[in-house]
């Protein structure tokens, strides 16, 4: 089996009604798609979010010309030359994405050239795997009552873990009360701060004020560059912590761990490195018995948690809220029951990508 082409697309797909988280705004998603062909017939399907970057453009020229007549089934290999080769310009950010996109796609296609999921091929732990809904994005048209009805909607469906969105720290006590409400207190309710607190001053005394709600954690309150204030926050309130939802790289991914003693750690194939990567983090938390959560894009993670032990749920959002968009580029996407994400049977990683979609929303792609 080898490369004969790598395709790089990027595909802006537009959101019913913006998200804003803190000073973060969405109009839209765009997502980085990568097509890996080969000699055999068998196409390796890899994604992430470009969060607005041009991780397209960094496939085409730094990642696919090392890729191009090689045996895509040598994962390992792949991801040492691609990262060293790239040291100069890589190791963080857009790089990584783009990394991270071309690694799944090749472990995709060693999963189908086994003739088997990707979870299996990754070691095979259970067929039924925990799933948390992440939703409660506030928005100025929407009230407390919706607020209410989304999550008494999600509880109803099945869904045990549950976790809404920061809108205004003023105001999210109520919004959490509320929360509280609608779910009942034997569902896990969690709270992402999504990086806009800024200081302990102001923060403390509200997050204190949260004990008798038992939230399951409080996700990256803190820029990665304050991170140290999160510990800080939890010896002040006693609150569960969340992190690593943007950390990339197995260096640093052990620098949190060791430093900051997360109660969960918060990780991303598709921005992190790949599977490749993800796996050597899953392993690392697990010798530390701390529990991973990945970041939506249940289409890949799901993988890690039907492998993995260490894994405690997959995260996703609900296509009927869409605050997530990348579904409308599959024809079979992720499969739910009775709050539970079905593993896919189907080899590789199970998702087929409809073309009309991807050519619909495609704002550049390239072709070798």
């Amino acid at each position: 089996m080898r490369i004969t082409a790598v395709r790089a697309t990027t595909a802006d797909v537009p959101l019913p009604r913006p998200i804003v988280m803190g000073e973060i705004r969405f109009d839209s998603r765009e997502y980085l798609i990568v097509e890996i062909e080969t000699d055999t017939g068998h196409t390796g399907i890899g994604l992430g979010m470009t969060r607005n970057s041009p991780a397209a453009s960094i496939v085409d020229r730094s990642l696919r010309p090392h890729l191009l007549g090689t045996d895509p089934l040598l994962t390992e290999h792949h991801w040492e030359q691609l990262y060293y080769r790239n040291l100069p310009m890589g190791q963080r950010g857009v790089f990584m994405r783009a990394l991270s996109a071309v690694d799944i796609a090749l472990w995709d296609l060693k999963a189908q050239a086994a003739g088997m999921p990707l979870w299996r091929l990754l070691g095979g732990l259970r067929g039924r795997v925990p799933t948390l809904i992440a939703g409660g994005y506030p928005a100025s048209d929407r009230t407390l009552a919706d607020l209410a009805g989304e999550l008494s909607d999600y509880v109803a469906r099945g869904f045990r873990m549950i976790k809404i969105a920061a809108g205004e720290l003023d105001e999210d006590s109520e919004r959490l009360r509320v929360s509280r409400q609608a779910v009942g207190p034997d569902i896990a309710l969690a709270y992402d701060a999504h990086w806009a607190w800024r200081d302990l001053l102001s923060v403390t005394p509200v997050v204190r004020r949260w004990a008798d709600l038992d939230l399951l954690f409080i996700e990256d309150p803190y820029p990665s560059e304050q991170v140290a204030m999160s510990a800080q926050l939890r010896d002040a309130t006693g609150c569960r912590l969340a992190l690593g939802e943007d950390t990339v790289g197995r260096w640093a991914f052990h620098d949190l761990l060791m430093r900051q003693h997360p109660d969960v750690l918060r990780v991303d194939a598709t921005v992190l490195g790949g599977v490749s990567e993800a796996v050597k983090v899953c392993a690392l938390a697990g010798t530390l018995s701390i529990p991973v959560l990945p970041h939506v894009f249940p289409e890949v993670h799901v993988h890690l948690a039907a492998a993995f032990p260490s894994i405690l749920a997959v995260e996703m959002t609900d296509r009927a809220y869409e605050t997530e968009s990348l579904h409308r580029l599959f024809r079979r996407w992720v499969h739910v029951e009775d709050g539970a994400m079905v593993a896919p049977e189907e080899p590789g990683l199970g998702v087929e990508l409809d073309r009309h979609a991807l050519e619909r929303y495609a704002v550049r792609s390239a072709s070798f």
